[in-house]
């Protein structure tokens, strides 16, 4: 064997398909962490609303007026952020008893987010 068989290194298209399959995989982790931030974030607006939904539903039921039957949509600031709320009453057929839905969701998105339903007893109108 001679010097220059012992010294042998990696050739360039060795070098080059390394490199190559390196770059998949940076790529690969790039876009894992892009999906993962998307998520969170996703994840941020649906705790936030759900806290919103909750807080309109204990406003609802603490109220003693009687309820507007119907569809209301209303848009509220929280949380640095505009939110659309959707109250929807309807009676049941119990005197007294109304059903309150609630739906929750950002103002540039048509993505509902959060949402509830409860019953209500309501006194006379």
């Amino acid at each position: 064997m001679t010097s220059a068989e012992s010294q042998r290194g990696l050739t360039l298209i060795e070098t080059l398909v390394a490199m190559a399959i390196l770059s998949l995989v940076v790529t690969a982790i790039l876009g894992l962490i892009g999906q993962s931030a998307r998520f969170m974030s996703t994840s941020e607006d649906r705790v936030i609303a759900g806290v919103l939904v909750d807080n309109l539903m204990v406003e609802t039921m603490a109220g003693a007026a009687p309820l507007e039957r119907g569809e209301a949509e209303s848009e509220i600031e929280f949380a640095g952020a505009n939110w659309i709320a959707r109250q929807t009453v309807n009676e049941i057929g119990v005197d007294g008893l109304v059903r309150v839905d609630l739906a929750v969701r950002r103002a540039d998105s048509a993505q509902v987010l959060a949402a509830a339903t409860t019953l209500k007893r309501e006194r006379d109108r």
